[in-house]
């Protein structure tokens, strides 16, 4: 088996593992239901926190945390390079969001992009969350920072590494497309406030 073989398993190998809905799994270890049945609908930690509580929420994050950064750490330990590495984090979120053992239905993906942006560019992603917490605070809306953060990605990354733009770039597109009914409820004025949160509320 040569290198680009490898490389190519551990593509589908991220894939595979961005799969593994975190939040469904954790839903049902507590005997909760379905995250995309109750709530916002979404398969994300946010949801997992409205309906089960906080601690039930962080094992989500953990888990999106932990199934996002462990492939990224395994391709730049064999010494593929950091854009190699990107490109294994860019498919840990199309996993995440369109995972192949829950119906292609899983959560919207900006927890485990930014864990694929600060390992991969750790300065950037500091810059990156001060973005989202300033935007969610100007606009009192979660989806807006989210969409925003998702949106200037490529571009503040192509100041800090430009070989990077393109896989910053796919990244951002898989957010923004599960973003898709937050930018139409924006449009059409309907998205909520954060102090308007409740059960039918669009995860970010």
């Amino acid at each position: 088996m040569n290198i680009d073989s490898i490389y190519i398993l551990s593509l589908i190998f991220a894939y595979l593992a961005g799969s593994i809905s975190s939040a469904i799994i954790v839903c049902r270890l507590f005997s909760l239901p379905d995250p995309r049945t109750l709530g916002s609908g979404n398969a994300g930690a946010t949801n997992v926190h409205r309906i089960g509580g906080r601690l039930l929420g962080f094992f989500t994050l953990l888990g999106d945390f932990l199934k996002t950064s462990l492939p990224m750490v395994l391709v730049y330990k064999l010494d593929y390079g950091r854009e190699a590495s990107l490109w294994v984090g860019v498919m840990t979120v199309i996993g995440h969001c369109f995972p192949i053992y829950f119906s292609f239905r899983g959560g919207k993906g900006v927890a485990s992009m930014m864990t694929v942006v600060g390992l991969v560019i750790t300065p950037f992603a500091i810059l990156i969350a001060g973005t989202w917490l300033i935007t969610a605070y100007t606009f009192s809306r979660s989806s807006v920072a989210s969409i925003l953060t998702s949106f200037i990605i490529p571009f503040f990354g192509y100041h800090f590494r430009p070989e990077l733009f393109l896989p910053l770039s796919v990244l951002s597109a898989v957010v923004l497309i599960r973003h898709r009914s937050n930018i139409a409820n924006l449009l059409q004025r309907k998205e909520p406030l954060f102090e308007q949160k409740g059960l039918k509320e669009s995860d970010s």
